[in-house]
């Protein structure tokens, strides 16, 4: 299964506005549970939130739930909530064709946000 990075950026927004409620299964409109579960360990991965998959001995991972975003998670929403950054990303980071690691956007958006806010990039 590849990766999205659009469902990754639409659980994590859903969480963050509270869409889901403590053990409610994370689900999107026309995405599969299953799909959405990988999606979600793979946020999971990252340290952005953490949760539970559930497992099934049939497909494997059957869904997730998630009990909260970590304070890395709630960085990177702070940055990928606005379409302009998230624009830029896609066409930068995200583009057809390249497989660059959830960690490497985690780390992009990061830089983004502070150069919007501090109007120069971090020093080394």
């Amino acid at each position: 299964m590849k990766r999205d990075m659009d469902i990754i950026r639409k659980i994590l927004l859903n969480v963050e506005a509270d869409k889901y409620q403590l053990g409610e299964i994370v689900r999107l409109d026309g995405v599969p549970d299953e799909i959405c579960g990988h999606h979600a360990a793979l946020i999971f991965d990252a340290g952005l939130a953490e949760g539970h998959l559930l497992k099934s001995s049939c497909i494997g991972i059957a869904g997730a739930t998630i009990d909260r975003l970590t304070s890395a998670g709630h960085d990177f929403c702070d940055g990928i909530r606005h379409d302009t950054i998230w624009n830029k990303a896609k066409e930068h980071i995200i583009k057809p064709g390249a497989s660059y690691r959830l960690s490497v956007l985690v780390e992009w958006v990061k830089l983004e946000v502070h150069q919007r806010v501090f109007g120069v990039p971090p020093s080394s």
